[in-house]
């Protein structure tokens, strides 16, 4: 009996601790998630929501969990946004994102190498910003989003589990 009770007030404790985390701040957002997530939720995740917000992760996690369609409950707290995602034990800090294009590489990609540049059937041009590694792929037009963060704009590419690569508009 005095294990149930210890067990009981330890769950109290769990919910009263979670309902404190968003006592003070403001639901903005309660939805679930454009596409399915796949894989883990790291730092620089971006989730497109079913309502066309995007919001790019900032914390240190790495977590998988088995619902792809998670509930998204996102909070406001001045101009700091949370992001609770069903599945994931914490509330995650994350920006929400203004800017964002959308589009497709024109033609074949073949990855990047530092300097590289891309067309986008939007007609738009976009280079890498900064020297990273070399990143090999063979795709026919995929998607990408390209977005404006603190740092400047990167761009994620679909198909590739890559960190989004800065970049910086030629034309």
């Amino acid at each position: 009996m005095k294990k149930l009770l210890a067990a009981c007030m330890v769950l109290l404790a769990v919910q009263a601790t979670k309902a404190q985390t968003t006592d003070n701040l403001k639901l903005v957002d309660s939805t679930t998630p454009f596409k399915p997530i796949n894989g883990a939720i790291t730092r620089g995740t971006l989730i497109k929501t079913s309502n066309y917000h995007f919001y790019e992760i900032n914390d240190k996690v790495n977590q998988k969990f088995s619902n792809a369609q998670p509930q998204l409950m996102v909070y406001q707290d001045g101009r700091k946004f949370k992001i609770k995602i069903e599945g994931v034990e914490k509330l995650l800090t994350c920006n929400k994102i203004q800017e964002v294009i959308e589009s497709n590489i024109d033609g074949d990609f073949k990855g990047w190498d530092g300097n590289s540049s891309f067309r986008l059937v939007n007609q738009q041009e976009w280079k890498q910003d900064s020297p990273t590694s070399t990143v090999f792929a063979n795709l026919y037009r995929p998607a990408v989003i390209i977005y404006l963060t603190s740092e400047g704009y990167k761009m994620k590419i679909e198909g590739l589990n890559e960190d989004p690569i800065l970049v910086k508009k030629i034309r």
